[in-house]
């Protein structure tokens, strides 16, 4: 080992040094927080929402690098307002319940915009299709409580969802909005 490396070393191992923290503080989810989606049946707009999801939020504006979202949505909990529908979406073609009761979306990262909103990049899972998408979010905090919303369009035959003859998008369209808005308390252990 040469003499550098030999004082780098016993630098590390002697010097003050810290390991980083970061300032991003953690969040948990209160109730009355919505998860839903808006399709198209005979070209005639739906709503529906998931009843049942769970979203492990970090998230500070000044430390986008230390934030994170990690979401689990239970497809199986989806209501449409439609005995018919809901009862569709369990079958193979649509959600296929009995493989896939879960979806997942994890961040890869964020991105400041103008005017105060974010991007939140990621990996979104359905069904067993993963694709990386961009959500635009909008935070507001006022000291402990936060409100975290977005909305984007994704195009529900990239995850498998729709499949056989519903995959031309005929009778329901192809593009799916899918929205949130969540009511955040910051966590007790600040993580």
């Amino acid at each position: 080992m040469n003499r550098i490396a030999r004082a780098v070393l016993a630098a590390l191992l002697t010097g003050p040094f810290t390991l980083p923290v970061h300032a991003a503080p953690g969040w948990s989810v209160r109730a009355g927080s919505t998860l839903g989606f808006t399709a198209t049946w005979e070209g005639s707009g739906f709503d529906g929402v998931f009843h049942r999801f769970t979203a492990d939020i970090v998230f500070s504006p000044e430390d986008l690098a230390g934030s994170r979202f990690e979401v689990e949505v239970d497809v199986t909990s989806a209501d449409t307002q439609s005995s018919d529908r809901d009862e569709a979406l369990a079958e193979p073609d649509w959600f296929d319940y009995a493989k896939f009761p879960h979806a997942t979306f994890r961040t890869t990262g964020f991105r400041a915009l103008e005017g105060g909103g974010f991007e939140a990049s990621g990996t979104l899972d359905i069904k067993g299709h993963s694709k990386a998408i961009t959500i635009p979010i909008r935070w507001q905090q006022q000291g402990a409580t936060a409100r975290l919303q977005g909305e984007t369009v994704l195009k529900r035959t990239d995850f498998g969802v729709g499949e056989g003859d519903w995959a031309t998008g005929d009778t329901i369209g192809l593009d799916v909005q899918v929205r949130f808005d969540l009511a955040l308390d910051a966590a007790a252990d600040g993580n």
